[in-house]
């Protein structure tokens, strides 16, 4: 259901038809042609700063959001501006250096109470915010005194940061604090998040809509990141959201530098800093990541719940040949401007493997260190993996799963496994995966966490260089995907087109690397793999109701360990809807177990000391335990959700 900014303005609560103190009433704001709200890519800090001083004057306006492109649908919002400027989502850039002294002139020129909170010094033990009345204006003044990544932010009516749905959702801007000397060449990439339930003509609540940004745009036109090779890239990203956002980097590792919120700010450094290729942002949440592009091609940094990263978000519901050519030529410009789309219904449904919200595009391009090579010295290992569907296999629904061809005959076309069959490879050995598809759709296969080349990394329209894109698999159609694992560690593959309905359905595996050092073993290896349980999960129209599944079902086998012996617990979660929480417990405790990798990277030393077995994961994480039972008896290893969810229990007999 879509309502225009007009048909929105009907659902506002009440407001006094005389606005006091000659603000100006917001419904008009809306009603009467309101203004857009342009995308602030975060690199030109607002104010004035002079002699250790930043004067910025603010104001909160109404507008319209166009996520999709400039001349899009709108969405109304409420946003920052500096007063007589554009309004801009995110709101207007705070960055200073460490030591400056920050004034803020805040002007509320509409007839609703905000209340602004984060302009004040870190770390912040409590704020109570600043109460902007209807016609207010307010000065506040504060030292940025500890370097990090923060944001202000405000909400009407006294709300709290989560319950910032859609009119006050996009008033966040992001506050960084420079050390002396550091260098303000990283990027910050501040996340957002419209949502609106409706109700029907008698009342019953429908399908909440959703629109999600980066920087103010939704994917096709968020902005297009280049790098040479070799260069260190720096971010920081905020998720001032009411939802959880597991961020996830093709093709590299990075570093964790910092870890966060709008209050604090914890720098990491040296071991301490996770190395991994997914981050589960939570609600209220900030990081700054650092990594180096070694291998040219594109590239994307997403969301991977997949509603996030979804077609189903934008406002278009069909292609429209003019604007298309607009957007296909966006995988192959570097230079091209994303946000400058003309006119016209944008059909990205159909655009770029049916992607939209929070994804970023990287290209990497040539630059001053040599390209690596991987070594290709042996053969490459030949897999032939098919990806079917079977009839009811979630009650009246299909399911999706994948299959591995043994042999010259091709398996019923009706057979699937989910999750799909553990792939098993080498570490440094060449593998040639031949991807055949029996859908009745395209689609495509990442491999996800492994560092590969850019053309098999498995976004059909994106991944691989100007010259060669990788095209989706069309239904009966294959595609070849060639690489050398060149790091040991527990992996994923899983598909990368309409992953809300193939990945919900099954289209998902564990891939594991292994070496002499390290073979799979399994007696002493327990991989779980956390999926979904059937389309429905991400698209509650088809009306089916299940719990996520524990490698395959809902009632999985009980664990056979034995006492003394250390085991290794493979710990996957793809699936699509949920962020999943991992425990292992005795009737009366948590039991302890080391943390050794995660994301298929071995951690540390200083990594690995013994913790309460329990872990909160986004989906497209992995992390690896040893577990060794001292005690003989029944334990129990709970994968649940949080809030009211669901709960798969495995049983942990130690004999």
């Amino acid at each position: 259901m879509r309502l225009d900014p007009i048909a929105l303005i009907a659902l506002l609560a009440a407001r006094p038809t005389a606005a006091p103190g000659g603000s100006v009433p917001l419904r008009a704001h809306l009603a009467d042609g309101p203004e857009t709200i342009a995308a602030n890519d975060n690199r030109r800090p607002a104010g004035r700063l002079e002699r250790g001083v930043l004067r910025l004057s603010l104001e909160i306006r109404a507008g319209a959001l166009r996520p999709e492109y400039d001349q899009g649908p709108g969405l109304p919002a409420l946003a920052f501006a500096e007063v007589g400027a554009p309004l801009q989502a995110p709101g207007p850039l705070i960055r200073v250096p460490q030591g400056t002294e920050v004034r803020v002139s805040l002007r509320n020129p509409l007839d609703s109470t905000f209340t602004v909170y984060g302009l004040a010094a870190r770390p912040l033990v409590g704020d109570s915010g600043i109460v902007l009345r209807p016609g207010q204006t307010r000065e506040v003044r504060f030292r940025a005194t500890i370097a990090g990544t923060y944001y202000y932010w405000a909400a009407l009516n006294g709300g709290g940061l989560l319950d910032r749905l859609w009119l006050d959702s996009q008033l966040t801007g992001a506050l960084v604090v420079d050390r002396p000397g550091a260098s303000s060449e990283d990027r910050i990439f501040v996340i957002g998040l419209w949502s609106h339930p409706f109700e029907d003509s008698l009342g019953v609540p429908q399908e909440t809509e959703e629109h999600m940004t980066i920087n103010g745009k939704s994917w096709p036109s968020t902005e297009r990141l280049t790098y040479p090779r070799g260069e260190t890239v720096r971010w920081r990203v905020i998720n001032p959201t009411i939802a959880s956002h597991p961020m996830h980097l093709h093709g590299f590792f990075f570093h964790v530098e910092s870890l966060g919120d709008w209050r604090s700010d914890r720098t990491l450094r040296g071991d301490a800093r996770p190395f991994e290729v997914t981050q589960l942002l939570n609600p209220g949440e900030t990081f700054a990541l650092s990594w180096v592009p070694d291998r040219e091609g594109n590239w994307v940094f997403h969301c991977h719940f997949p509603f996030h990263v979804s077609y189903h978000q934008t406002m278009a519901e069909d292609a429209n040949p003019v604007i298309a050519p607009r957007i296909a030529a966006l995988s192959h410009n570097h230079e091209a401007e994303p946000h400058a789309m003309p006119p016209g219904d944008p059909g990205l449904a159909r655009m770029h493997h049916s992607m939209g919200g929070l994804v970023l595009g990287i290209h990497v391009v040539p630059g001053a260190t040599p390209m690596p090579r991987a070594s290709a010295d042996r053969p490459p290992r030949q897999i032939r993996l098919l990806a079917q569907s079977a009839p009811r296999r979630y009650g009246a629904l299909a399911g999706m799963g994948y299959v591995v061809q043994e042999g010259g005959a091709e398996p019923a076309r009706d057979s699937i496994n989910v999750p799909g069959p553990t792939l098993v490879l080498r570490r440094g050995q060449p593998v040639r995966i031949t991807v055949v598809n029996h859908l009745a759709e395209p689609t495509a296969v990442h491999w996800h966490g492994i560092e590969l080349e850019s053309f098999p990394d498995g976004v059909p329209g994106w991944s691989g260089t100007p010259a060669r894109i990788m095209p989706p698999i069309q239904p009966g159609d294959s595609f070849v995907a060639e690489f050398v694992p060149p790091r040991a560690g527990t992996y994923i593959y899983h598909t990368h087109a309409n992953e809300q309905l193939q990945m919900g359905s099954g289209l998902y595996g564990a891939l594991l690397v292994v070496d002499s050092v390290r073979p799979y073993d399994t007696e002493t290896e327990k991989l779980i793999v956390v999926g979904g349980a059937g389309p429905s999960d991400s698209l509650p129209q088809f009306g089916f109701e299940s719990p996520g599944l524990v490698n395959g079902t809902d009632a999985p086998a009980p664990l056979d360990l034995k006492l003394g012996r250390t085991y290794r617990f493979r710990l996957i979660n793809i699936n699509p809807d949920w962020r999943v929480i991992f425990s292992l417990t005795s009737d009366s405790a948590l039991a302890h177990w080391r943390p050794v990798a995660k994301d298929g990277a071995d951690l540390p030393a200083s990594q690995r000391g013994m913790r309460p077995a329990w872990l909160l994961t986004g989906p497209g994480e992995t992390a690896d335990f040893e577990f060794t039972p001292r005690t003989r008896g029944d334990l129990r290893l709970e994968v649940k959700t949080l809030l009211p969810g669901w709960i798969v229990p495995v049983v942990v007999r130690v004999r």
